[in-house]
């Protein structure tokens, strides 16, 4: 395992992949992860099965504040999960490059297609979910609202596990919100996967997203009995299929 660390201080892991054949697609594929995720499950590994079989580059990395870097998670925001992405594109990998992105990873994945739109040649986004932290502030309680203003922060809890929302968090959020727009200004090509029993990301928000992107290359596909991980085997087939059109 690899460290890198960026202009922003944090250090993660990432995993390079550089094909070399005389196959070699003409683009690198950088996958970002989810929120309170990382990127070493099943999904970005056979992401990464395709990009070796097809002679594509391959570049996953741990966002700042996750993973072994997960001790800062209260430190990071979205301006500094993009620009991450945007230091990966500038100064490590080469040429155009495709954004994958789960989640979090999504919208980390949109706003680097609208930064560099002349390096992003395609998007594929899994259960993308630009503008989450609006949810947050949408539907927090009074109560949640006073908690956050006392102390700046708000404590969550899952089945099996907890994360922190900062304020720091909801303000970067405010300042990168796309939904709001009245176009998303992305040319390349994007394909949308949705599970329909998603129960983090409503699954008409891939619409809403296929209706803002400005390009006229854009798919979704809803997966009726799929949820917000997109890690089964139909899932992995769907994820996979989406990727040959790039090709």
């Amino acid at each position: 395992m690899q460290k890198h660390t960026f202009s922003s201080g944090f250090t993660t892991n990432f995993e390079y992949f550089k094909a070399e054949s005389s196959e070699t697609q003409k683009f690198t594929l950088i996958y970002t992860h989810g929120f309170a995720a990382d990127p070493w499950g099943r999904k970005p590994d056979e992401i990464k099965k395709w990009c070796q079989k097809n002679g594509i580059g391959f570049f996953r990395y741990e966002l700042a504040g996750h993973g072994s870097d997960a001790e800062n998670f209260e430190k990071t925001d979205i301006n500094i999960w993009k620009e991450q992405i945007l230091e990966i594109i500038d100064d490590v990998v080469e040429g155009p490059v495709l954004v994958a992105g789960a989640s979090l990873g999504g919208w980390i994945s949109l706003l680097a297609a609208i930064k560099r739109p002349e390096r992003v040649v395609g998007l594929l986004g899994l259960a993308a979910a630009p503008d989450f932290t609006k949810d947050y502030e949408d539907f927090a309680t009074n109560e949640q609202k006073e908690i956050l203003k006392r102390d700046g922060k708000l404590v969550f809890e899952k089945e099996d596990f907890s994360y922190t929302v900062t304020e720091k968090l909801l303000e970067s959020g405010r300042q990168n919100l796309l939904l709001d727009k009245t176009i998303i200004p992305i040319d390349c090509p994007a394909v949308l996967i949705q599970g329909m029993e998603d129960n983090s990301v409503y699954w008409p928000k891939a619409l809403k997203i296929a209706e803002k992107i400005r390009s006229r290359h854009v798919m979704v596909k809803l997966l009726k009995n799929s949820n917000h991980r997109l890690n089964e085997d139909a899932d992995i087939r769907e994820i996979l299929t989406a990727l040959d059109t790039f090709l």
